[in-house]
C-alpha cells in the first residue's frame, strides 16, 4: 500500500512538471518576437547605377503595449559562407552597404517597424555575371528574436545581356587541345538556337569519343531533333524534342567513374553512365575537338545550323547548381575552365588558357533583336 502511494505521488509530481513545461512552451509560442517577414530578397542592379536604396522593415509576431526599439546591422561575411555551404551556391560577399538609420521603432500596438532605407554603394564595381550576397541582421533588447529569421539575405546581381551570337552554317572551329590535355572528368556547355535540322547536328565534342549532337537521322537511330551524347557510349533524351527558334542551354557532365548527367536549361534530364576518355582529341582520324561541325569526316561533316554562344569546356564536373546559376555567364577565372568561347565578336578564348582556334571555318557574328533568354525565342 505504501509503495502504491509513493508511485501515485511520483506520477502526480511528473504530471505537474510536464504540465508546467507545456505551459512554458505555450507561453514561449505566444510571446511576441521580432523577425524579418522576408528573409530571401533579390536585387537586380542597373548597369549604370553606382548606388541603390531598398526599403527595409521588420515586424513582431504579435502586438505589445510599449515601443520596441529595433537595430539593424550588416552581418559578418561568415554568414555568406554558411549560406553557400547550405544551399550549394558560390555567392560573393557584398559588404558596401549602410542604413539611413541604424535604429527605428515599432510603435506600441503596431506590428511593423518604421521603414529604413538599406543603401547599397559601389555597385559600379560589381561584375556582370557574378552574384553577391548581403546578410542583414535585426536585433532588439525589448523582445526575443526568431532564430533564423533575424537575418535577411539580399542576393545582388547585374543582369547578363547577351545581344550578339555566332551564326553557324557549314561553319566550325576546333578547340586546340592536345593529348597532353588529360581529362579525368569533363563538363560541356553551350547555348544554342537551332535554325533548321539536318540529319545530324554537331554541337561540340570529339567524334567517336564524346560528342554532343542533335539527332542521328542519317544513321537511322535517332530523330533529327533529339538531343544525344554519343561516342564510346550513348545517352539520348527523347522526352521533349528540341525546337527551332528557341534558346536552349545544353550541358553534359561525366565523372571519372563514368557517372554522367545531361542538362537542358539548367535542369537534369538524364543521369546514366558514359565511358570517360582522358583524350578528347582522337576519333579514328584527325577530327580533334570540334564545335558546330566535324570537318573532314568521311561520313559527312554533320553541321549545326543556327546560333551559338557561351561554349565552354571544363576538366571538372560542374554541379547542378553551378550549371543552373551560370548559364548566361561564368567567371573566366573559375577553376577547371579549359576553354570559354563567348562568340559575340570572334573566336577568342575568354579563359586564361589562350586556346584561340587556328583551324576553323568562320561563323558570322550577328546582333540579336532581343537579348538571349533561356527558353525564349529570337524575337519575343
Amino acid at each position: 500500500m505504501k509503495n502504491r502511494i509513493l508511485n501515485m505521488s511520483a506520477f502526480l509530481a511528473l504530471s505537474l512538471v510536464t504540465l508546467a513545461g507545456c505551459r512554458e512552451n505555450e507561453s514561449d509560442l505566444l510571446e511576441p518576437k521580432l523577425y524579418f517577414e522576408s528573409t530571401e530578397n533579390t536585387i537586380e542592379v542597373d548597369n549604370d547605377a553606382p548606388k541603390m536604396a531598398y526599403d527595409l522593415q521588420s515586424r513582431l509576431s504579435s502586438k505589445v503595449s510599449s515601443n520596441v526599439e529595433v537595430t539593424y546591422s550588416i552581418a559578418d561575411a561568415a554568414f555568406v559562407e554558411e549560406y553557400n555551404a547550405k544551399y550549394g551556391k558560390e555567392y560573393l560577399p557584398f559588404m558596401t552597404a549602410s542604413f539611413s538609420s541604424e535604429t527605428t521603432n515599432i510603435a506600441a500596438g503596431e506590428i511593423y517597424s518604421d521603414i529604413v532605407k538599406l543603401q547599397l554603394s559601389g555597385l559600379d564595381n560589381i561584375e556582370v555575371g557574378n552574384t553577391y550576397l548581403l546578410p542583414v541582421r535585426v536585433q532588439t533588447g525589448d523582445v526575443p528574436v526568431i532564430d533564423g529569421a533575424d537575418i535577411a539575405y539580399y542576393v545582388i546581381k547585374k543582369p547578363v545581356r547577351i545581344i550578339r551570337a555566332a551564326r553557324f552554317y557549314n561553319s566550325f572551329f576546333k578547340v586546340p587541345i592536345t593529348p597532353l590535355n588529360v581529362f579525368k572528368e569533363v563538363t560541356y556547355e553551350a547555348i544554342v538556337n537551332i535554325s533548321s535540322f539536318g540529319n545530324n547536328n554537331t554541337v561540340m565534342g570529339c567524334e567517336g569519343v564524346m560528342i554532343m549532337r542533335i539527332g542521328d537521322a542519317g544513321g537511322g537511330t535517332v530523330p533529327e531533333n533529339i538531343l544525344q551524347m554519343a561516342g564510346k557510349s550513348e545517352m539520348t533524351w527523347s522526352d521533349n524534342p528540341l525546337q527551332t527558334g528557341i534558346w536552349y542551354h545544353l550541358a553534359f557532365t561525366c565523372a571519372a567513374d563514368g557517372v554522367a548527367n545531361l542538362y537542358v536549361n539548367g535542369e537534369r534530364v538524364i543521369q546514366g553512365s558514359f565511358t570517360m576518355s582522358s583524350d578528347l582529341t582522337m576519333g579514328g582520324a584527325d577530327f580533334g575537338f570540334s564545335v558546330g561541325m566535324v570537318p573532314r569526316f568521311m561520313w559527312g561533316t554533320r553541321p549545326f545550323s543556327g546560333y551559338m554562344t557561351e561554349v565552354r569546356l571544363w576538366n571538372v564536373v560542374r554541379s547542378a547548381n553551378q550549371i543552373r546559376e551560370n548559364m548566361l555567364n561564368v567567371d573566366p577565372e573559375t577553376p577547371g575552365l579549359v576553354a570559354y568561347y563567348k562568340l559575340g565578336e570572334d573566336l577568342t578564348d575568354s579563359s586564361p588558357n589562350g586556346l584561340d582556334p587556328t583551324d576553323y571555318s568562320l561563323p558570322t557574328f550577328e546582333d540579336l533583336k532581343i537579348p538571349v533568354a533561356i527558353g525564349g525565342g529570337l524575337t519575343e
